[in-house]
């Protein structure tokens, strides 16, 4: 990976998150996954990839106060905005991706388990996703990602 260019606040909350990360998975895969199964394998290889490209991303980073507050990647607690493939006239939308335990369920947030979420998860801006998801399949191109301070 190449060297990034992220704020020192950025830095920060990603070194934190990383941790919130490690120390949380045992619970989550307890909580959402009490039993072995196929869906319980692949959340550990998605968590588990996501604990490695966050910890690659902190040993590449550059701090600088000019950086903001963008992001290389999709990371638990960032905004991403996407533009809506599926349609003629393409619409942007912001989602706000989040563990499942998150205490705040706004319009825009989803949770990394949901459809939307794993789709979104470690991919970059420029990339395009396909959301299989109860109310169908859904394109999206993302345009931006920012890890607000709040995250």
């Amino acid at each position: 990976m190449a060297r990034v260019m992220l704020s020192p606040t950025t830095f920060e909350n990603l070194v934190k998150h990383l941790i919130e990360v490690e120390e949380g998975k045992g619970k989550l895969i307890e909580q959402y996954f009490p039993k072995p199964s196929k869906e319980r394998n692949e959340f550990e290889k998605l968590i588990e990839g996501y604990i490695k490209q966050i910890e690659q991303l902190i040993k590449n980073v550059n701090k600088s106060q000019s950086a903001g507050d963008k992001v290389p990647f999709v990371t638990i607690g960032s905004e991403v905005e996407v533009e809506d493939l599926s349609e003629q006239d393409p619409k942007i939308f912001k989602y706000r991706i989040v563990s499942p335990f998150h205490d705040s369920v706004k319009e825009g947030t989803v949770s990394y388990l949901s459809p939307v979420g794993k789709a979104l998860l470690l991919k970059k801006v420029g990339d395009e996703v396909e959301v299989k998801a109860p109310g169908g399949v859904f394109r999206y191109r993302i345009r931006s990602i920012r890890l607000p301070d709040e995250a």
